[in-house]
Order: structure tokens, then sequence, then C-alpha cells
């Protein structure tokens, strides 16, 4: 069955990329750093801003905002350049992603917000950390100030909307992650 179409017209977009079967994406801080050095020779080719974005090991999730209709030829610039690397330097051959890039538009500030909280929160749902902060492969230390390490992110867009305020998204990020929480140990998870 063909995928159904994607709406990827200039704007904010929440675009996640998924390792094939149980693959890792990232076996490593090497491929992690390959990956991220793709992610910024794309976005400054193409003039997109990178919101946020979180590697986890079998995916990742990113936060763009697209000037123009260049998603699609950006996102499969990264996928095949990483993809290559990824595949010389393992030793391996075959497609490294699942099937293509995913992407959702974002509409309006509270979507903004919760795709934000929810990006950044994948490590702790992952049980890889207590805190989104602690997460070393996210741009979420960045954005508090509390680390320096992915100067190419630029979050004025989300900090914007809770009026420039670091301490207001650490809130938003806590009060969405108790929420969370909660949800799962109510069902039982």
């Amino acid at each position: 069955m063909a995928a159904p179409p994607r709406d990827f017209a200039p704007g904010l977009q929440h675009v996640w990329v998924n390792a094939t079967g149980h693959e890792e994406y990232f076996r490593d801080d090497v491929d992690r750093l390959a990956w991220l050095r793709r992610l910024v020779q794309t976005k400054e080719l193409h003039g997109w801003t990178c919101v946020a974005f979180c590697q986890l090991t079998t995916h990742v999730h990113l936060v763009l905002d697209v000037p123009d209709w260049s998603l699609p030829i950006g996102m499969k610039r990264l996928n095949v350049e990483y993809s290559k690397d990824f595949n010389a330097r393992h030793r391996r051959v075959g497609q490294l992603v699942r099937r293509r890039y995913g992407s959702r538009r974002i509409v309006g500030a509270a979507d903004l917000l919760g795709v934000y909280a929810y990006v950044v929160l994948n490590p702790v749902e992952a049980g890889l950390v207590r805190r989104a902060e602690d997460w070393r492969w996210s741009s979420y230390a960045t954005t508090l100030g509390s680390s320096g390490d992915f100067p190419f992110v630029d979050a004025p867009l989300v900090l914007a909307e809770l009026g420039g305020s670091v301490d207001a998204l650490r809130a938003l990020v806590e009060a969405r992650k108790r929420t969370h929480l909660t949800r799962r140990a109510t069902a039982g998870v």
C-alpha cells in the first residue's frame, strides 16, 4: 500500500527517522556526531532552522522550521548520506532507514509546545535518563543554557511562546513528564 501524501509546505515540521527492523540507527557517539554533521550541512544548504532534535538508539526526532518546499529533498540527502557513512563504517550493506522519514506539520503554539515536550522527553520515556536535560544527545540542555554542545540549535520559536522564559520551558517539560507518568501508572504500564 502506498504511503499517504505528506504536508511538506513551508513552516514548522515534526520529523522522525527510524532504523529498519530492529537495527540501531546510532551504534555509538561517532555515529551520532556523523549524523549531526550531516544535519548541520543539510540545514545550512536549505536554510532550515533546527528548533530541536533528540537522538535515541533506533530513531531520531527533529523539530524544523523549513522556509520553502525543501523538506523531502533535504531529508533524502540527510538519510542517504548518513546511511552511506553508517554502512561503510560498520561494514554493512542494505537499507538502514525504515520506509521513508515521517513528518507532520505543527499547527499553532499549543501544538509546537506539545511536540517539543514530546521530542525532548523521548529518552525519559525510554528509561535512559530521569530528566530530559540529562540526555547528552538532545538539544534540550543547550536550549536551557546548561550546555553549549549544539550551537546550531535555534529555539526562540519555542521560548517565545513562553514569554522567552527558560524556566517556563523547564516547567512545561516537567509538567508533561508528570502527566505522562501518571497516565502510564493508571494504565498499568
